[in-house]
Order: C-alpha cells, then structure tokens, then sequence
C-alpha cells in the first residue's frame, strides 16, 4: 500500500491510537476494532463497521487480500522447498552463507538461485545423455461462480442482467464436456484416447486420410478414429467429443471451467470492487491433472550419479513448473491490481470508520505483502524453469 493511503488513514485513528494493533491470524489479533479480518477466511458476512455504499468494495477487498495472500503462502512454501530440495540434492551446501539471517521471500528467493546454479553445474552430464523434459501442465480454472457472484455486488445498475460464465470466457478457454459438436480440440490422453476427426497431435487410431492406421500413427492428414492427444477439428467443422471439449461447442458445455480471466462485465459496477472480485477468483485457482517427465538414453540410467540427478528433478520440478506455467499466467497481474484498487478503497475515508481504518491498513499491507510473496516465488520458479527446459518463456 502507497505512503499517502496509508498517511491518510493514520489520519483516521487520530485519538484512538491504542485501539491500533495487528490483526489477522498470527499473532491473534489484540484490538477490539479489528477482529473479523483472517487470512483465507469467508468474509462474506464481516463487518467492518464502513458505510453502505464503500462496503461492497471493502468486503471485496479484504477477501481478496486474505485469499491472495492464502494462495502466496502456499505457493512460496512450495516453491521455496522444491528449490531447497532440488538444490541440496545437487550438492549444494544446506548451511551455506548466503542464507544467513535470511527470511522469507528473500530465503526462498535464495534458494531458487542457488537451485539454478547447482543445476547448471549437472547440465552437461545430462546433455550427453540427450536429456528433455515432457510437461503437461495441469488444468487451472479460476473460480468464475466466485468472481461473477461477487461482481454481482458491485453493480451500480441492479437492473442489468450480466452475460453468462460461459459468454464471459474467451472461446479458446472454454473446457467441458460437450453434448453437441465439438469445434475446438477434444482431448485425447495416453491412457484414454478420444474421439477425433481432424488434426491430431498425438497417435492416430482409425485412419490417417484414406489410409489404415488401426495399429496406431502419426497423421498429417484427417484422423478419424481416436487419438491419445488433442484433436483439432478441421475447418471449424463439428466433431463428437468423448472427452473434454476445449473451445466451440455447438451446445452448451457441462462441467465447464474457464482457464483465463472472464472477460470485462458488461454491466457496469464498482472498477475497485471489480478488480477485487476478478483478483480472487485467480487465488481461488483449482488445478488439476498434468505430468513431468524427464527421458534420458535408457542406458543413462544405469549411472548411479545421474539417476540420483534425476530423480531429483522427477522429486522437485513439478511444482516449480506449475508455478512458473500455470498459476503465474493467473495470479501475478491481480495481485498488482488488488494493490492498486487499496489506494482508492481505503481514501475514502469519510465512509470508513474508525474500525475499517483499523482494519484497512492490515488489509492493505496484506495484500502488498501477498503480492511481492507470489512475485519472488513465481520469478523463482520462472528461473529454474528456463534454465532446466532451455526456455525462457513462462
């Protein structure tokens, strides 16, 4: 939170200084202003004692400070002991001087450089042993009845009636099972190849163009059959899909999720408030399915110091990976947003009160830390991705 939002709300306490202390969830909060506040709590039913008008904002707020920084926790955590692990399995020092005194983010950011460093040092042994890795990312959906729900409270015209979630989501990030035709890609698995009749990107099973592939092929042509991969459809021409369906439908998607941010609502509301909604529906991210695969020569196994290289990869990258491909693409752009909307919620300090003044700040300073917590774990993460998969892109 910016100096000047925070002067002014210092303002505010003028006369009730005492009653000012830390509240969240550790320690346990001592001012008898501030006790509905909790770090991913539901905040839904708080009172912050703000006035009617600010008080769909604040409560947006607050419960995307909390959630953010809930969802920061976590990731750091993971990161920062992924980057430990993956670093002191490569040899690197557990006591080594540059972690002296260090806390977090600055120990986790440590500990990503030094898993960097340590991994450059292997890198050739794995080079002649014609190393890549296979990643699957999983499925990240944000949590779209959230935002849109939440949003629902921030309109300033109650009669206008918001496009659907399925509307809102970009075509291309619309995923479901689809009872009609499917014009996107139907995702085919290894272990459960999928209806297709179009381009697939994997094994073809049926026929390849006029072509038998029943034994299974690459196809540059039509497939039609299955396959153990996505199966584009051709021309923006229909297929059945009996897997999930990602883009068109010429139905309604069951079971949908959406993979990026809804777009803009078109009734219009409270920006603040808005943005607030959107930032938790990122941290409220499920993800699910995915792989990590590291492939070597077979014989290359053999060696005992280059298994134990990768079994720490196999051990520790997978999470590094979903941090720095999958929920960096959500998270990292609302976290920024939310730090912005606290300066222009909590000015407004003639609808605040003493007790969300009280709160106000230890929202504000949440969601700032939450913000630079995902920033240091997903730059870490970023990091020891590139240099792992030779690729800087995020």
């Amino acid at each position: 939170m910016n100096t000047i939002v925070r002067s002014v709300l210092v303002g505010a306490w003028i006369g009730g200084a005492a009653l000012v202390s830390a509240c969240g969830t550790d320690p346990e909060p001592v001012t008898v202003l501030c006790t509905d506040f909790r770090v991913g709590a539901d905040l839904s039913d708080a009172e912050f004692g703000v006035g009617k008008a600010l008080e769909p904002s604040y409560v947006a707020f607050a419960q995307a400070a909390g959630d953010l920084a809930a969802t920061a926790a976590m990731t750091l955590r993971e990161v920062g002991s992924s980057c430990r692990g993956l670093a002191v399995d490569l040899g690197a020092d557990a006591k080594d001087g540059r972690l002296a005194g260090l806390v977090e983010p600055d120990l986790s950011k440590t500990w990503c450089a030094m898993a960097v460093e340590r991994f450059a040092l292997v890198r050739p042994k794995l080079e002649a042993a014609h190393y890549d890795v296979k990643v699957v990312l999983p499925r990240c959906a944000v949590d779209v009845d959230y935002q849109t729900t939440c949003e629902a409270r921030c309109k300033t015209d109650a009669s206008c009636v918001e496009a659907s979630n399925e509307e809102r989501c970009p075509v291309a990030n619309r995923e479901g099972l689809c009872p009609g035709l499917c014009t996107g890609t139907c995702q085919g698995a290894e272990t459960a190849p999928a209806m297709c009749e179009g381009f697939c990107a994997g094994t073809c099973f049926g026929t390849c163009g006029d072509d038998d592939a029943s034994r299974g092929t690459r196809c540059e042509q039509t497939c039609t059959g299955t396959c153990n991969a996505g199966c584009e459809a051709r021309d923006g021409k229909g297929m059945q899909c009996d897997a999930r369906c990602t883009g068109g439908c010429s139905a309604a998607l069951v079971a949908a999720v959406c993979t990026a941010d809804l777009l803009p609502p078109r009734c219009a509301g409270d920006v603040d408030c808005q943005r607030s909604c959107k930032a938790s529906a990122a941290a409220r991210a499920s993800c699910s399915g995915g792989s990590f695969d590291v492939l070597v020569d077979p014989e290359a196994r053999k060696d005992a110091s280059l298994a134990r290289v990768l079994g720490a990869m196999e051990r520790h990258l997978p999470a590094l990976f979903v941090a720095a491909r999958g929920r960096a693409k959500l998270l990292s752009d609302d976290a920024s947003d939310l730090v912005d909307s606290a300066g222009n919620i909590l000015a407004r300090t003639e609808e605040i009160g003493q007790k969300g003044a009280a709160c106000g700040v230890l929202i504000g300073q949440t969601g700032d830390v939450a913000s630079k917590s995902l920033k240091t774990a997903i730059d870490g993460a970023q990091k020891v991705a590139a240099v792992v998969a030779d690729d800087p892109a995020p």
